[in-house]
């Protein structure tokens, strides 16, 4: 297949896939980097079957998302669930049939620039190391891997400890009309009552036998280092066992464990540093929706900053009016040709813990995939050359509404806490 191509996205989940499709429909030679064994990242290997944002104006791609669901019957009676497994196929047929190259097992693990530009990126996969060459990259990797490795700037959790939002195994649980014998390893604290529940609730019956857990609330971890990344994975294995003990032993007596995410969960790692800083400043108190000129996508989403110190549900969520989220929030600062989509765009933590959901993130995607194969056809080097115009209007046309008034705002709860309650002292 060869190795140069005319965009390289490195992250193969929602806002990665989105941006691969949207490129590589236009008959751009695109090479997609997944480590996982499927796309969809958070939302298919995570385990993650819900949205948790508007889902209208979100573009066409995340469109052919919702109609490749219900086409296989995959969307729950609660309509923001789905079912991640089929998610998993919907995904990878969109991509083929847009003509991505898809490299699945593989990480970026090295990057060579020149010139403000990123030119050649190292990846490692089934023990061999090789090496691939793009005009345009797009960093989608969550935790902006790709952009730090070329060495861009970047912030990571809260400015004055560093702590970030907890990361979550989750999981589903089914029923198998049998009453089960709950065991929980003597190691472990049993769950006793609601109020002790390590994380977010005690799950969603979703249909009449399938319980989503979003449940697990894995604290003062550091998802960018391996050590520390490795010891919340087992910590969130034991408050899963413990949850489901409690489940079985009070709520849903004949239901048993039927997965977990292959991978925790992880709501924020790095953000890296654009030409522009989206703060909660902007976003806070508005009395309008909040536009920009080159606002390229737009988040609905209520703030949801889970505490940084308590266990359980506390946190801070507050509505928010849509806001359009700036091209310069994408742009890796200092970098010609590195687009940055998805969780790791620059923002700041609070706004980060609203633009973090999945349909926004399939919107940047897809924004940043169309900003690429734009400068690849008007034969640009810089990013920043292609007209906001021509890439607001086919956005338009490709089904993203950027107009943040013709959104509605998506605030299921509103529970402000005080301060105390969310910042990380």
């Amino acid at each position: 297949m060869g190795n140069c191509y005319d965009v390289i996205v490195a992250g193969g989940g929602t806002a990665g896939t989105a941006a691969a499709i949207a490129a590589s429909r236009r008959n751009h030679k695109v090479l997609l980097i997944e480590e996982q064994n499927c796309l969809g990242g958070t939302s298919t290997s995570g385990g993650v079957g819900e949205w948790f944002a508007s889902l209208e104006g979100t573009g066409n791609i995340f469109d052919a998302v919702v109609a490749g669901l219900e086409k296989f019957g995959a969307r729950f009676a609660k309509p923001r669930h789905f079912n991640p497994e089929v998610l998993k196929s919907v995904w990878q047929f969109m991509a083929e049939e847009a003509g991505v190259q898809i490299l699945f097992h593989s990480s970026v693990c090295g990057a060579e620039c020149s010139e403000h530009a990123l030119s050649r990126i190292e990846i490692a996969s089934c023990s061999r190391l090789f090496s691939a060459e793009a005009k345009f990259f797009v960093d989608a990797t969550g935790e902006g891997d790709l952009s730090v490795l070329a060495g861009a700037q970047f912030m990571q959790g809260e400015p004055d400890t560093r702590k970030v939002l907890h990361m979550s195994l989750v999981a589903w649980m089914y029923d198998t009309g049998t009453l089960q014998t709950p065991y929980l390893p003597a190691s472990l604290e049993p769950v006793r009552s609601r109020e002790e529940l390590p994380g977010l609730g005690a799950g969603v019956l979703v249909d009449r036998n399938r319980v989503y857990l979003n449940a697990t609330k894995v604290l003062d971890h550091d998802p960018t280092d391996p050590w520390s990344l490795s010891d919340a994975e087992r910590e969130a294995r034991h408050q899963l066992l413990r949850v489901v003990h409690y489940l079985q032993t009070h709520e849903y007596p004949t239901f048993a464990l039927a997965s977990s995410g292959a991978r925790i969960g992880i709501r924020e790692g790095r953000r890296i540093i654009g030409d522009y800083v989206l703060a909660r400043s902007d976003i806070l108190d508005r009395r309008e929706p909040l536009d920009f000129e080159d606002g390229v996508a737009v988040a609905t989403s209520q703030i949801d900053f889970h505490s940084l110190k308590k266990t359980g549900n506390s946190g801070w969520r507050q509505a928010v009016l849509p806001y359009s989220i700036p091209l310069r929030c994408m742009l890796a600062k200092g970098f010609a040709n590195l687009a940055v989509a998805g969780k790791c765009i620059s923002v700041d933590q609070v706004v980060h813990s609203s633009c973090r959901m999945t349909p926004t993130c399939c919107a940047m995607g897809q924004a940043a995939g169309t900003v690429a194969a734009l400068a690849t056809e008007q034969g640009v080097v810089d990013l920043r050359d292609v007209p906001i115009s021509s890439l607001r209007q086919t956005l338009n046309a490709d089904g993203m509404e950027l107009n943040p008034a013709r959104h509605t705002g998506f605030a299921p709860h509103d529970t402000r806490l005080d301060a105390d309650d969310y910042v990380g002292t």
